[in-house]
């Protein structure tokens, strides 16, 4: 006895059913992605915008704060991932929650100091599912003093006097 396959258009039609739906689905899914709009430091309550190639002071930023990423847009996930330059050490998480901080959970920030990139990737769907864009930055973030020499200032003329408000030196 011989067993008979399905009948091949029945299967043609189930792959074309299938593949309408799939691409739909796809097709629906690339309209829904949000974008990211940028990053600030922030406790929840203070904020300092975040920029590329930026230096900031720990003193200067919110106390306890973290890396918030400001987004637009439908996204359910962000995948961070920060690399300190200055020791090679990445650190890499996926915030499934709105806010999408670094650390996950409003924690606050624990990496010290130093020069840091972050890759920020949004994505659709939950657990780093459905790519929509990712952006990078690299800050220095430290208590550094100036060391720009102030200069030297000289008289032309032995005694100077203050005349109409004005005196002449180089």
């Amino acid at each position: 006895m011989k067993v008979q396959l399905l009948n091949p258009t029945l299967k043609f039609k189930y792959l074309l059913s299938f593949l309408f739906i799939f691409f739909s689905l796809q097709s629906y899914s690339n309209t829904l992605c949000g974008t990211i709009e940028g990053f600030e430091f922030t406790n929840g309550h203070e904020s300092v915008s975040l920029v590329d190639s930026g230096l900031y002071a720990v003193s200067d930023l919110p106390g306890k704060f973290y890396i918030n990423t400001k987004v637009k847009g439908a996204s359910q996930s962000v995948k961070y991932i920060v690399e300190n330059l200055d020791t090679g050490k990445k650190y890499s998480i996926i915030e499934n929650r709105l806010p999408y901080t670094f650390p996950a959970g409003n924690a606050a920030w624990n990496l010290g100091e130093g020069r840091f990139k972050l890759t920020a990737i949004l994505y659709k769907f939950d657990f780093g599912l459905g790519h929509c864009e990712s952006k990078s930055i690299i800050f220095t973030l430290g208590n550094e003093t100036c060391s720009a020499d102030a200069g030297t200032l000289t008289a032309d003329s032995e005694t100077v006097v203050l005349a109409n408000g004005s005196a002449m030196i180089s």
